[in-house]
């Protein structure tokens, strides 16, 4: 697989110890809360965009069996070391690697899903539907259309398609980012039920939903 963007931003973590973006972020307050409340029969998760496994780490702490898909493999080999031999993570593009049908109690995807155009995205929600059990459940960020005007990184940008842009500058230089609002998301998980579409302090939508 070519080296992507997300790859030399880990291989730079390796060498350096920065932490770009989320890779520095703990563990989102509003994940921890719908954990919580949040009832899960199987205890299944898969995270697409998994980093270096800190939320499989979290939810292995908490009973459930991981799977992971990230298209960065030295962030693969982070998410190994930390989950152990049943990490059940590997390398891929999120956006064309298969997805077993009917087999996750949950999937996750945090500051990941964004990275492509919105067709593209819309025909990976469809795949995540397809993928969860009977009322499995997703926690997914998103970036707010305002965001684009207020972080860092997007004060030279590129738009490449409707409502995806790229930064010009940055170690994110390149990689398409695509920004929703409210009536887009809703759209977009027209096929989920109980959908919760809420805003953050970092400038994301958080939308937690059911099969």
């Amino acid at each position: 697989m070519k080296r992507t963007i997300w790859e030399s931003i880990y291989l730079d973590h390796e060498k350096t110890g920065r932490k770009w973006a989320s890779l520095g972020d703990p563990i989102h307050p509003s994940f921890l809360f719908f954990i919580k409340r949040a009832g899960f029969n199987r205890k299944s998760v898969l995270d697409l965009g998994c980093g270096n496994g800190k939320y499989l780490k979290f939810l292995q702490t908490a009973g459930f069996a991981t799977a992971g898909i990230d298209s960065s493999s030295t962030a693969v080999k982070l998410a190994k070391k930390l989950l152990g031999k049943k990490s059940g993570v590997h390398t891929a593009d999120i956006y064309k690697t298969n997805i077993a049908t009917r087999r996750y109690d949950l999937v996750i995807s945090i500051a990941t899903i964004q990275h492509a155009e919105k067709n593209t995205i819309k025909k990976l929600i469809d795949r995540i539907y397809r993928s969860l059990l009977p009322e499995g459940k997703v926690f997914i960020t998103f970036p707010r259309t305002s965001s684009l005007k207020r972080w860092a990184t997007f004060g030279k940008t590129k738009q490449i398609a409707p409502g995806t842009y790229i930064p010009l500058l940055g170690p994110e230089k390149g990689l398409p980012h695509s920004f929703y609002g409210k009536d887009e998301l809703q759209k977009l998980f027209l096929k989920f039920k109980n959908v919760k579409i809420a805003r953050d302090d970092m400038g994301r939508w958080i939308v937690t939903a059911c099969r």
